[in-house]
């Protein structure tokens, strides 16, 4: 996208000159001097086709220092004369990306109602929605910058950039989130070395990149993508991942397997959960318990027993009736089996007098 006026090249130039003088180009910074970083920062917003405030605040974004990086370039006493060379929208962008207490705002950036604290006030306020994707998409650009010019903190920070991307997600332009994989994705010896230090067993924390059509969800490990399919979501009953997760949540993992001949690597969430059947074998034996009928097959039913725990009735053994989700049904336990994963009920008989508040004899 090309600069929107003669006003805006003003704009650009007195920017430029306002850093020299300030003396951005003799600091050093990775890659170069900071007037280098700067530069390159703005000219990777262009290429993602950024309006002019927003690559004149990316080509800015140091002035006032930020949670990352201390030394600044003007005092906050000063910021009308940034804002007479860039503009006032450009100036609070700048400004907006200096004040973030970064610990406080990250979490909730992508969050409709998400906390964002100054750190050079501690008010606390909720920016509008252009304004957190204008500040997540500035954000990408100086990290994807600092990673592709520094190998060391690409190495030690690459994977939670990326990790933390995969959140913002929904606020990033296409542009910028394809540019942040393909910088911080591992490949070739960085890849293996990942995998090689990945186990069986090992509990990583992940986010949820993507639910696919044929249910298979995609989760991004910090540079290398797992995957985990539907029955590792959750013992509870559900017909599609999206209603238990969502995309860009970040959870917790276990790695089921490291396939390397497929280049595969196995996740779980439900592994990290206590078994459902466990608990419910403990105490399902003795008495007349309630279930709700989730779904009708035509040969039966199946009977929510508890949270996370199911069993099937052929129709032989409904006595004649034909329940339909969501009704009631009381049953008692004859026997449960941890290996096949089979509750085996008894369903009361039907009372004699509907109206009987009391529970039917099994």
């Amino acid at each position: 996208m090309g600069r929107d006026t003669a006003a805006g090249d003003t704009a650009f130039e007195a920017a430029r000159s306002l850093l020299v003088a300030r003396g951005a180009d003799t600091l050093e910074h990775p890659g170069g001097t900071l007037l280098a970083h700067l530069d390159r920062v703005e000219a990777r917003l262009a290429a993602w086709g950024a309006r002019d405030a927003l690559r004149l605040a990316g080509l800015c974004h140091a002035f006032y220092g930020t949670d990352g990086f201390a030394r600044n370039l003007l005092p906050l006493e000063r910021r009308e004369e940034l804002a007479a060379a860039i503009g006032a929208e450009a100036e609070e962008l700048v400004y907006l990306y200096a004040s973030c207490d970064r610990d406080f705002s990250y979490a909730g950036l992508r969050e409709e109602d998400g906390p964002f604290r100054d750190r050079f006030t501690s008010a606390v306020r909720t920016p509008t929605l252009r304004r957190r994707a204008d500040f997540a998409e500035l954000t990408a650009a100086n990290e994807l910058d600092l990673a592709a010019e520094n190998p060391e903190a690409r190495a030690r920070w690459g994977g939670p950039l990326l990790r933390l991307f995969t959140r913002w997600r929904p606020l990033l332009s296409e542009a910028a989130f394809a540019d942040a994989r393909e910088i911080l994705t591992l490949r070739g010896a960085e890849r293996e070395a990942f995998l090689d230090g990945l186990e069986r067993g090992d509990v990583r924390v992940g986010v949820v990149s993507h639910i696919a059509s044929f249910h298979v969800t995609f989760v991004e490990l910090g540079g290398v993508e797992g995957m985990m399919n539907i029955p590792e979501v959750s013992w509870r009953f559900y017909d599609l991942p999206g209603e238990i997760i969502a995309e860009g949540q970040e959870l917790v993992f276990e790695v089921l397997d490291v396939d390397r001949s497929r280049d595969r690597i196995s996740l779980s969430l439900k592994a990290l959960e206590p078994d459902p059947l466990a608990a419910f074998a403990r105490g399902g034996f003795g008495g007349v318990r309630t279930g709700r009928v989730t779904r009708t097959v035509p040969s039966g039913i199946f009977l929510l027993l508890a949270d996370g725990v199911e069993a099937y009735v052929h129709h032989d053994d409904l006595d004649g009736r034909s329940p339909r989700a969501g009704d009631e049904l009381n049953f008692e336990v004859r026997g449960v089996n941890r290996v096949t994963r089979r509750v085996r009920i008894t369903l009361c008989r039907p009372p004699e007098n509907p109206a009987r508040p009391t529970p039917a004899p099994c």
